[in-house]
């Protein structure tokens, strides 16, 4: 592979003997390995050069690492960047992780876990690419069209089968939870169908009146009941030559089942309150929150209305299964939201996104979108950090956010108790983290309750800790 096209190390350290080794094991891993030996140096590097990470000593010759750590990201706030440290305590991993540190590694560090932490910063190098190239496209349309967004394979596999079922007469029938845009897709089907210059007519059945159904799918004739005192086409004729869209079927009356059927396998209405039959010419688009399986074994779905509807189904994964989406769909939102509200916010902290990519969303991709408007409309500040988002979403912190707060109390809780705790050599976040717990419920005597408020963490977060990490609670107690 050319060197241009490999993901750049930089590793700062002014052993020599250690730059040389880190240098012929990453190489060897196909990474492009550039040395700094001192600062003037990795400066240089760094204004002509965009490292997928930098591995900086904490020691850096006659200068502080953590410090300059800190300096580096205020310049470049993009900038991955690993500690290394050859006699790590946690003090210093409480600095380094303030400051922004991607990582922390001791040396020698163990190099089959810093590939591991290379392939991770490609990734998120990646997703701000992608991230960028997003504002710029939404910049080019204005910010306010409505689509699909996605990049997680479960949301390819969506994509992929609408183009291939779009320019047929299928009918086609969206499953997946409310709030995952399965409107959105039955509009995409539509636009890129034979049919885009005609109707999209979308008709959510849980919004509509059960005595309304019938007339305002098939429409009426003047005086076919109390009310109606003028002719009224339905939705089926409205969509001639376009497409309809049957939101939420199991939410339609069981006896209009048999009528929709009827309607699905001849394509001819008749209004309420007449005789005359007219022929139509649509495309069927249906969609359900809710298993269609057990809607039929309820009875509140017709079996031979299922299949009819049943041609092709697409499932629309959660967005707890696509989390890889979060953050463009963040992105999407927050462009949208403060155009709209014409509000200064550009963007989010990563630490912001790892919480929103983090939390489980019972509401899908609506309650995204509605959350970040809130947000947006709300900020007083062009960035959006941790700070912004509420509590409950934000309860359940994200892997990075957790860290820095368990590490911090560990490290006054340590103080307090007579000394730093030493990391053992190559020592993970992971392993500081559980230290840190560790530390905590020697202080608490075992205390859980006591031990997640010294941590600054839920409680409930502290016990699925203890079970991640095997720890035992009454082992701490004196």
């Amino acid at each position: 592979m050319p060197d241009g096209n490999r993901p750049l190390v930089i590793v700062a350290d002014d052993d020599v003997n250690i730059s040389r080794l880190l240098e012929v094991k990453l190489t060897s891993m196909g990474f492009r390995v550039l040395s700094a030996e001192n600062k003037s140096i990795l400066l240089d590097l760094l204004a002509t050069e965009s490292p997928a990470l930098l591995l900086l000593d904490v020691v850096y010759g006659e200068h502080d690492g953590v410090e300059l750590l800190g300096s580096l990201l205020r310049q470049n706030p993009a900038l991955q960047v690993a500690m290394l440290t050859a006699h790590g305590t946690i003090d210093t991993a409480v600095a380094a992780i303030k400051q922004g540190a991607f990582e922390y590694l001791t040396k020698p560090p163990d190099f089959h876990r810093l590939e591991v932490i290379i392939h991770h910063a490609i990734e998120k190098h990646e997703m701000r690419r992608r991230i960028k190239d997003l504002e710029a496209e939404l910049v080019e349309r204005g910010g306010g069209q409505r689509t699909l967004w996605g990049e997680s394979e479960g949301m390819k596999r969506v994509a992929e089968l609408i183009d291939t079922v779009s320019p047929t007469d299928a009918t086609v029938l969206i499953l997946g939870e409310s709030g995952t845009g399965k409107e959105l897709v039955a509009r995409a089907i539509h636009e890129r169908s034979r049919r885009p210059k005609g109707p999209f007519v979308p008709v959510n059945m849980a919004a509509m009146p059960r005595e309304l159904m019938e007339s305002t799918i098939f429409g009426h004739e003047k005086g076919a009941f109390t009310g109606a005192d003028q002719v009224q086409r339905g939705c089926a004729e409205v969509a001639h030559k376009g497409t309809l869209f049957l939101d939420e079927i199991g939410e339609l009356d069981i006896e209009l089942q048999a009528k929709l059927l009827r309607f699905l396998q001849e394509r001819t209405i008749q209004r309420v309150g007449s005789s005359k039959i007219i022929s139509v010419d649509v495309r069927i688009l249906a969609a359900t929150n809710r298993e269609p399986e057990q809607l039929v074994r309820e009875g509140r779905l017709r079996e031979d209305l299922y299949y009819r509807l049943n041609v092709i189904p697409v499932h629309v994964p959660p967005l707890r299964d696509r989390r890889a989406d979060i953050p463009l769909l963040a992105t999407v939102f927050l462009s949208r939201a403060a155009s709209r509200n014409k509000r200064p916010v550009t963007g989010f902290t990563d630490e912001a996104l790892e919480v929103l990519t983090e939390y489980d969303w019972p509401g899908n991709v609506r309650q995204l979108e509605h959350l970040i408007e809130r947000i947006v409309i709300l900020s007083p500040g062009p960035t959006i950090g941790v700070g912004a988002i509420p509590p409950e979403i934000a309860a359940s912190p994200s892997p990075s956010v957790a860290n820095s707060r368990s590490l911090e109390q560990a490290s006054t809780s340590n103080h307090a108790s007579g000394g730093p705790w030493t990391l053992p050599s190559r020592a993970s976040m992971d392993e500081i983290e559980k230290q840190a717990i560790i530390n905590a419920l020697i202080h608490s005597n075992g205390n859980v309750s006591e031990a997640a408020r010294t941590l600054g963490l839920g409680q409930a977060t502290v016990y699925r800790k203890l079970k991640r990490y095997a720890i035992t609670a009454r082992d701490y107690v004196n």
